[in-house]
């Protein structure tokens, strides 16, 4: 998976979405070539894998960019009484297919992105959250799961990358 560190001198848009876009590929990168048992691989007590990841990052994408600014209907796997319910990978969900939602959830959020200014609040009626909020929110946490990807690979198999 080619990353590129985002150029210099970008606007604002510009650079929030090349941080977020260099995330993205990071935990791309991380799953490349697992096996389902592999990315289910869990060392924590919590419910991390690489699948899990996958699974959480992709209701991040479908909240903030398609939910939230969007104004479109998602159903969550999480509710009060499974709380980490986008964590858990199910026995019948693939790696493959857990990468094909990411993808197709990134691929949605950009369209979003895209449309909207950096002041828009999307299609929220309270006007809490602004694109450039959500894009900030969005590329630290998958940056920051990136780094749990990162050294989640490097326990299962010894894979290890900038």
């Amino acid at each position: 998976m080619e990353r590129q560190i985002p150029e210099h001198g970008l606007g604002e848009k510009e650079m929030l979405r090349a941080w977020l876009e260099f995330g993205r590929k990071t935990v791309l990168g991380k799953t490349a070539g697992l096996s389902d048992d592999d990315a289910r691989y869990n060392p924590t007590r919590s419910n991390t894998s690489l699948a899990g990841i996958v699974k959480h990052l992709t209701t991040v994408e479908q909240h903030w960019f398609q939910i939230v600014l969007g104004g479109r209907e998602i159903p969550m796997p999480f509710d009060q009484q499974n709380p980490d319910g986008d964590w858990i990978v199910a026995d019948t969900e693939s790696l493959a297919e857990l990468l094909e939602r990411y993808r197709e959830a990134c691929r949605e959020s950009d369209r979003i992105i895209d449309e909207l200014d950096m002041d828009s609040t999307g299609a929220q009626t309270a006007d809490d959250y602004t694109l450039r909020w959500a894009l900030c929110h969005v590329a630290l946490d998958t940056a920051r799961h990136a780094g749990h990807a990162d050294i989640l690979r490097e326990q299962r198999d010894g894979a290890r990358g900038w």
